[in-house]
């Protein structure tokens, strides 16, 4: 995260999957959902957390809600089930391409909601290598894509390798994530990488509401509109996803004389 937002008063919440704060504390959900394309969502049910000492929580326990996401193209629904710390998930799910779908359950007497849609696959899109080069020249990937209609965007990536570039005291982080752009480029410097071997890097089209929580948790904006998503009744963000993948090859390169 970037930076944290100003401190007015009352309470620590999750918003797009990152930490920042809000206004005025109240026991509401903070909501995490990702309809990707051709996957199975895990759903993400945490409380707000207060700095403060005078504040009511609910005895609403996050790992026995009832929860559905309902197909609203197909008209059918889909109980999620609990599997732990707040995750619940359904494995007949499976996010299709421009289906909607609507969230709803209650959390401490009042009624969460949520619509979405998962958008169509990122179109056009050119990768000027499968490989990178680090701890030699600097070198880059370009990433082009079609977005004629200013489209949200955004470009991650992720390993599982266990074979850092660099020697340090502390575990570099296994993934990054760009800033979202309506451009139709990205480029990936050989900093984003601290692992050698395969990383999955992908182009990734996402909704307003996405983009509108990455605000939220970066910039110095204090406006709970930034911040509050799309969940009706709380906090966080249920939006569909789709993206194009492609596997990048990271190794030590040799450095010239």
């Amino acid at each position: 995260m970037k930076r944290i937002l100003n401190i007015l008063s009352g309470a620590f919440i999750i918003v797009a999957c990152q930490p920042t704060l809000i206004a005025e504390f109240e026991d509401k959900p903070v909501v995490c959902c990702y309809l990707d394309a051709g996957a199975s969502p895990i759903l993400t049910v945490s409380k707000l957390i207060a700095f403060r000492d005078d504040v009511d929580y609910s005895d609403e326990d996050i790992n026995t809600l009832t929860i559905t996401i309902t197909d609203e193209t197909e008209e059918k629904n889909y109980p999620l089930q609990a599997i732990g710390e707040g995750r619940y998930e359904s494995l007949q799910l499976i996010a299709k391409v421009g289906h909607s779908y609507k969230l709803t359950f209650v959390y401490n007497g009042n009624h969460i909601s949520a619509t979405t849609t998962v958008p169509e696959a990122p179109q056009g899109v050119e990768f000027s290598a499968t490989s990178i080069g680090v701890m030699g020249f600097s070198t880059a990937i370009e990433i082009t894509w079609s977005n004629d209609d200013r489209n949200f965007y955004i470009v991650e990536g992720f390993t599982t390798s266990s074979s850092p570039v660099r020697d340090t005291d502390s575990t570099p982080a296994k993934g990054f994530k760009l800033d979202y752009t309506q451009g139709s480029s990205a480029t990936l410097s050989q900093m984003q990488f601290n692992y050698l071997g395969n990383y999955e890097v992908s182009l990734i089209r996402i909704w307003p509401e996405y983009a509108v929580m990455s605000q939220g948790s970066f910039d110095t904006s204090t406006s709970l509109v930034d911040i509050k998503g799309n969940i009706e009744g709380g906090y966080g963000i249920f939006t569909g996803i789709n993206r194009v993948m492609r596997n990048i090859n990271v190794y030590r390169q040799s450095t010239p004389f």
